[in-house]
């Protein structure tokens, strides 16, 4: 299973939903996400669902093919839990201690000094299909930021974003890289940007993912997506 602040909503693969008998759409569309293949989503709910201490109920879903994903991971991927699951709960995943911790309230108390105040980056979001961020720049520019747990990379920029920042030029000498998407396989470019601030987060020389345009990412709502290869040492906590 797959923690996924990206999906909305939870994904269950479809040979596996067939198997535990889930009612399915008859008729199904097609997914959103990375990727340029066809691959049907089939709406169904997940009628019960227990992760540790934590039971939900009729969860919505989509079934759908999860095989390129499990081939990119190198396992079988049999789920996605994503918003359906994820939203008005508050939920901690603490990446150094690889624990995921579901909160009835807010653990934070409002800090009270600086030197407290250092210890946390707070950042405002909205939810619209993502988690969309502010506080976030690029190279010194403000961008709207996507948190994206289901990403395993560290900075991905839209096609968009790379047109704002000016950098085509750069994009277009870049080393090639591949990614995996609902959608199967897309190709890429990878480089170094100057910066990135989140909060005040400073990482200075980053390397990142150029999406190419007409890979499914031409219409996002956001411009930079910070994956796990960046939050993995921190200790992240969502508030929907």
């Amino acid at each position: 299973m797959l923690l996924d602040t990206g999906a909305d909503p939870s994904v269950i693969d479809f040979k596996m939903a067939k198997e535990i008998g889930l009612k399915l759409a008859s008729v199904g569309k097609q997914g959103t996400g990375g990727g340029t293949d066809t691959n049907l989503a089939h709406e169904t709910k997940l009628p019960l669902l227990e992760l540790g201490g934590l039971t939900a109920r009729n969860i919505e879903a989509v079934a759908i093919n999860l095989s390129k994903m499990s081939e990119a991971l190198g396992k079988p991927l049999h789920a996605v839990l994503g918003h359906s699951l994820l939203k008005n709960r508050i939920v901690q995943i603490d990446y150094p201690k690889r624990v995921v911790r579901f909160y009835a309230a807010s653990p934070f108390r409002k800090p009270t000094s600086r030197s407290h105040r250092r210890k946390f980056a707070t950042l405002s979001f909205r939810y619209r299909d993502d988690i969309l961020m502010e506080g976030v720049s690029v190279n010194g520019k403000r961008m709207v930021a996507n948190l994206d747990t289901g990403s395993n990379g560290r900075f991905q920029l839209t096609p968009a974003a790379v047109v704002k920042l000016g950098l085509e030029t750069q994009v277009g000498k870049a080393r090639v890289s591949k990614s995996a998407g609902f959608n199967g396989m897309t190709e890429n470019r990878e480089g170094e940007i100057k910066n990135v601030t989140v909060g005040g987060i400073f990482v200075d020389g980053p390397t990142v993912v150029f999406y190419g345009k007409g890979t499914g990412r031409d219409k996002e709502a956001w411009g930079i997506r910070i994956g796990n290869a960046f939050l993995k040492d921190f200790v992240v906590t969502i508030n929907y």
